[in-house]
């Protein structure tokens, strides 16, 4: 995967790839990310979580070569989100997502996920799964929008509280497309 290859926004057609970010109506970029944008994400993994990754495993994850990790920026140019996927042959993992808290709700996982997935469906992966709390109703309902079936439960997957995990997954031809081809 090329490392500066830049992800448009989710609303954007094959036609629209190019070298300079996309901007989507809501003034915000989606884009690779690099090491400069490591204090972001570790500021915003810190805020989310209660047994946040390391910074060291941040880190290692940019280059890592099965993983693609991407930001949303805002308009300003400050880090507002981060999604990290993986692609082992022709299967999608969500690593990792996160929304800065005083950006949640405002529609910015969707969109970062949507590039995420949408990119890595363009890479040849046929479907995508993840784990997400039990209790986190809003995740769970947009993994829905977006055409995520629960599967399983794994136990006690969580800790602090410790919490089982609902294990997702998505085939790609029941991805709910925006209504533009890739």
């Amino acid at each position: 995967h090329d490392p500066d290859a830049v992800v448009p926004a989710p609303q954007r057609s094959r036609s629209a790839l190019g070298k300079t970010p996309r901007r989507c109506p809501m003034s915000v970029t989606v884009r690779q990310a690099c090491r400069e944008d490591l204090p972001d994400i570790i500021a915003i993994e810190e805020a989310s979580f209660s047994v946040p990754w390391s910074h060291q495993s941040l880190a290692a994850e940019l280059d890592n070569p099965v993983a693609r990790y991407y930001v949303l920026e805002k308009e300003d140019g400050s880090v507002a989100g981060y999604a990290d996927v993986w692609l082992i042959a022709d299967e999608g993992q969500l690593a990792n997502i996160a929304i800065h808290p005083s950006a949640r709700g405002l529609g910015y996982g969707e969109i970062l996920l949507r590039t995420a997935m949408e990119a890595l469906f363009r890479e040849g992966c046929t479907s995508f799964f993840l784990e997400v709390r039990q209790s986190n109703a809003p995740a769970q309902g947009l993994y829905r929008k977006l055409g995520y079936e629960a599967l399983a439960v794994r136990k006690d997957y969580y800790s602090q509280p410790v919490e089982d995990a609902c294990i997702m997954h998505c085939q790609k031809e029941k991805y709910q497309w925006l209504g533009h081809s890739l």
